[in-house]
């Protein structure tokens, strides 16, 4: 009773603090509402309405409310995530096309290393009775190898292409990019096998920032030789950073600088910052102005339209709209003479987002940028104390010092930070790479990369852009050199295989924990952290996986290493396998009548044998071996369609049908022959975006 008498006390100490929890409940509505199997009753979400309508009674009694406001922020959250469903309705392909005649608008276009990639919308189909019978998508995404010039935005186009269904997770638990294009609007992906013909230009300024973004870009091509400086640049700038060559992204990524690419807090802060710091200056300059007028006020105010301008520049990316956010309260904070900084600030951020688009939350890109500023907030709201008193020290030298000092200090909380969310997103997160090469880039980003082109933007109408634009040149050619340095580095990430939601949220809760709590008693969040980083490396590996195309097997091998099938089949979905589930090593099981060796599996013309953990399993490549191994084997798995009646003996049967409907199986063995199935359908369910077939349907 002491201990509990204590927290309750501790608990409402601490009652100004309760505000920043109002985050986390309308996200667990919110979550909830994605981690359905099927698709909920629209109605279902009105429940938060009457939850409103029971509690209204008692709103003056303070135990009641607070105990109601939990329950109704998270069915307020599961009720703005349906509705967002509801709303956006996009259309998904099912079937691959035949080639078709498309007639669009473009509405993006993104530079390769190799071609181009542009969204068509407001598509005018061709007239043919062989287009499935379902809606065709209103919007989608084509992929030209061309070497031809890329459309602008704005232009009609007419092309011809092959659509195909967005592809869905490679394994259960994988990303899920139908979810996301469902959200952006595309419901197909393609390729073009014709020239793009432009039908008619843009008549009005509709598409003034894609144009804007598109006339930016084309002056960096032009005054930065170097292709991955100068795409690296845009990136940084504008957020166009698809035209980096493959190798230059996988060292920005080991290096841990892909954030970089990213537009968000750092960016938004530089940009916005800047914009305060020349109106001050300009308006302190004017002695009639300065004496007269509240000058940083006025800073604030144009900050707070520069903010807007650039979140419209750079197309609305999600951290950005959450930095965007952000400062504009900061800067209306100043001019109303509040303190800015704050985690008020950033839970306001957090609701806001959650409140429009609920779908970031299952996002890496929310996930991680939050969990940077949580912490940074959090780390220098306690030991603000101690910064100030060190800053008292006037001499030059240690003004320098506290600034190295504070620059790893910072690189350092928010790679801790993010550690959790990348580890779950991306399987790696940086360690002495990361770090060493941040405190390297960041300070180039800030001081030289985004000031000069920034400088830059405003002499391209007048031709003057190209030597500050050399010099942003010069910068990124050094972040690419220091990236290309430290990735190669031993012990610069460390990566592991996939691991469960249910790990990320453990640790999650026990962060927020830490963060929103005040006093010795925050210290308790470091358990359920501790405990969800000491269960990773236990979790389970599949001993079986199987691509939903049924062209691709993977299977374990001795000392834990995976096994694929031989061939070019489903690239990406082989290379995810590998980094998802082969940390121990992967490599391809023997050929045709190759000699197996050591491996666990051996082939003929008709089929593949896998012995493991006292199971026998025949991956089918000819329905020759099915008289046979419909006997032997204790699973059976092809990519062609077998009747079930006449394959009855197995234990279980995948095939052609079964994957259609069920997407791509994970396979463990269990302990005493005990068999797990995972499949993407279960892990998934029936959702607006999973667009998943009758199991009995041949189509």
């Amino acid at each position: 009773m002491h201990l509990i008498e204590r927290f309750r006390e501790n608990l409402f100490r601490q009652r100004d603090r309760w505000v920043l929890w109002t985050p986390a409940a309308l996200g667990l509505g919110v979550g909830s509402y994605f981690s359905l199997p099927a698709e909920p009753p629209l109605w279902a979400g009105l429940f938060a309405l009457l939850l409103a309508a029971i509690v209204a009674p008692f709103y003056r009694n303070k135990a009641a409310v607070l105990i109601w406001l939990p329950f109704f922020l998270a069915a307020l959250g599961f009720t703005v995530a349906q509705v967002r469903t509801w709303s956006v309705a996009t259309p998904m392909l099912e079937y691959k096309t035949h080639t078709l005649l498309l007639q669009g608008r473009v509405t993006a276009v993104d530079e390769l290393p190799k071609g181009f990639r542009f969204v068509l919308d407001h598509i005018q189909y061709e007239t043919d009775k062989r287009l499935p019978q379902d809606p065709m998508p209103s919007s989608v995404r084509v992929t030209s190898k061309a070497a031809g010039e890329a459309p602008v935005v704005g232009d009609t186009v007419q092309v011809k292409a092959v659509l195909l269904p967005l592809s869905p997770p490679v394994d259960p638990g994988a990303y899920d990019f139908q979810r996301k294009e469902f959200f952006d609007g595309i419901g197909a992906t393609g390729y073009v096998l014709s020239a793009v013909d432009v039908v008619e230009h843009p008549q009005d300024n509709g598409f003034f920032f894609a144009s804007l973004r598109h006339y930016i870009r084309q002056h960096i091509e032009a005054d930065i030789a170097d292709k991955d400086a100068a795409a690296v640049t845009a990136g940084i700038m504008i957020g166009e950073s698809k035209a980096i060559s493959a190798p230059a992204w996988d060292n920005i990524r080991l290096a841990g600088l892909a954030h970089l690419l990213s537009i968000a807090g750092l960016h938004t802060g530089v940009v916005t910052g800047w914009v305060f710091f020349l109106t001050r200056f300009l308006l302190a300059s004017i002695p009639y102005i300065a004496l007269r007028y509240p000058v940083k006020k006025i800073a604030a105010a144009v900050s707070i339209i520069g903010a807007i301008f650039y979140l419209y520049l750079v197309n609305f990316f999600l951290p950005a709209e959450r930095a965007v956010i952000m400062v504009c309260v900061v800067m209306t904070a100043i001019i109303m003479d509040r303190d800015p900084f704050s985690l008020r600030l950033l839970a306001f951020a957090a609701l806001f987002i959650l409140l429009f688009r609920p779908e970031s939350l299952v996002g890496g890109s929310f996930q991680m940028s939050f969990a940077a500023v949580s912490v940074l907030i959090a780390f220098y709201e306690g030991t603000r104390g101690w910064w100030e008193k060190l800053y008292q020290d006037k001499r030059w030298f240690m003004k320098i010092s506290l600034f190295i000092l504070g620059s790893m200090t910072t690189t350092a909380a928010a790679t801790l930070g993010t550690a959790p969310y990348s580890l779950f997103h991306f399987l790696r997160v940086p360690i002495v790479s990361g770090f060493i090469a941040n405190l390297i880039a960041v300070p180039i980003v800030v001081v030289t990369t985004l000031p000069v082109g920034i400088i830059s933007c405003f002499l391209m109408p007048l031709g003057l852009d190209a030597m500050p634009l050399k010099i942003v040149g010069w910068g990124v050619t050094g972040i690419l050199n220091v990236a290309e340095t430290v990735s190669h580095w031993p012990y610069a990430a460390y990566h592991t295989n996939s691991w469960p939601l249910s790990l990320l949220l453990l640790i999650t809760c026990g962060g927020l924990w830490i963060c929103i709590w005040r006093g010795r008693m925050r210290w308790v969040g470091l358990l359920p952290i501790f405990a969800g980083i000491i269960l990773i490396p236990l979790t389970p590996r599949a001993d079986i996986l199987v691509a939903d195309s049924g062209r691709l097997f993977a299977v374990r091998g001795a000392n834990n290493t995976l096994l694929l099938s031989p061939g070019r089949a489903d690239s990406f979905t082989r290379q995810s396998w590998i980094e998802r589930e082969g940390e121990d090593g992967s490599d391809e099981w023997p050929e045709d009548n190759a000699p197996a060796q050591s491996m666990p599996i051996s082939c003929d013309a008709v089929a593949c044998i896998y012995k493991s953990k006292g199971h026998v399993v025949s991956f089918v490549k000819n329905y020759l071996a099915l008289s046979q191994d419909c006997v032997a084997a204790d699973i059976v798995i092809s990519d062609l369609y077998i009747d079930q009646k006449a394959c009855a003996s197995p234990r279980l049967l995948v095939d052609r049908r079964t994957l259609k409907y069920n997407g791509a199986h994970a396979i463990y063995f269990e302990k005493y022959g005990a068999i797990t199935i995972k499949t993407v359908h279960d892990a998934r369910g029936v959702r607006p975006w999973t667009g998943y077939r009758d199991i009995n349907s041949d189509q």
